[in-house]
């Protein structure tokens, strides 16, 4: 991916569709940006991040394409990263530059550049609902990660798998990444979800520290068609904030 070029289009695509662009970071001549966008005070805060890993291309590609089409509600507060590890994208690998997890780093004392000063701007900033958009090399259809901390919330789980379903089927496997799993739900057992982890994900450090009561992570899998895969994270976004809005 040319990563410059990539950005320059995220950049564009934002500040057409109304997003206020600004950087956090920079990583040689490529900025990291946020994208964040204001209806009202009493709004969902919803927060959508995209390529901590640098080999999973569909979850950058899909927020540009929300973007160019303006298809984000305007009735919500977004705060976008689309572009968390930009070295790493660029190399087509999973870790950043320095061979770091991204993934593994948001504990208390996250060794990434990127992932230090991502925090960093987030501070005690609090959020509704967080989307983290994966891919998985190993998949074999779309499968979904997703908690609730309230128990009459609807299944986001199975409103991902539904809206993914067309463009790329749903993954069968039981076991996913070593944890158990059924009809594209993974279930990981009590010990993973620890708030104390140093190795602790993006997405579990959302919803222990920065009060997420939904929190999605995405999974398409990498060897089907990249026009698939986009399509799949577009509708499981679209799906799952119409879905928090109706909550």
């Amino acid at each position: 991916m040319n990563i410059t070029a990539f950005s320059d289009r995220l950049k564009e695509a934002a500040q057409r569709a109304g997003f206020t662009y600004a950087t956090y970071g920079e990583m040689g001549e490529v900025s990291l940006p946020v994208l964040t966008r204001h209806h009202a005070d009493d709004a969902p805060e919803v927060y959508i991040s995209a390529g901590v890993h640098g080999d999973e291309p569909a979850g950058p590609m899909a927020v540009l394409d929300l973007l160019r089409r303006k298809a984000l509600p305007d009735s919500i507060n977004l705060t976008l990263f689309p572009l968390v590890n930009p070295q790493g994208l660029e190399a087509g690998t999973r870790e950043n530059a320095h061979g770091i997890d991204l993934n593994r780093d948001y504990g208390t004392k996250p060794l990434a550049y990127e992932t230090q000063t991502q925090l960093e701007w987030i501070g005690d900033r609090q959020f509704d609902l967080t989307l983290c958009l994966h891919e998985d090399y190993d998949g074999e259809g779309f499968y979904v990660y997703a908690h609730s901390t309230d128990k009459n919330s609807p299944d986001y789980a199975q409103i991902a798998i539904e809206a993914a379903r067309p463009f790329t089927g749903i993954d069968g496997r039981t076991e996913i990444d070593e944890m158990p799993a059924k009809n594209g739900k993974m279930f990981p057992p009590v010990d993973v979800v620890n708030p104390k982890r140093q190795d602790l994900p993006e997405a579990l450090r959302l919803l222990f520290h920065h009060g997420a009561r939904v929190s999605v992570t995405t999974e398409t899998p990498s060897c089907q068609p990249i026009t698939s895969r986009i399509q799949a994270q577009c509708a499981v976004v679209m799906a799952v904030i119409e879905a928090c809005l109706g909550s």
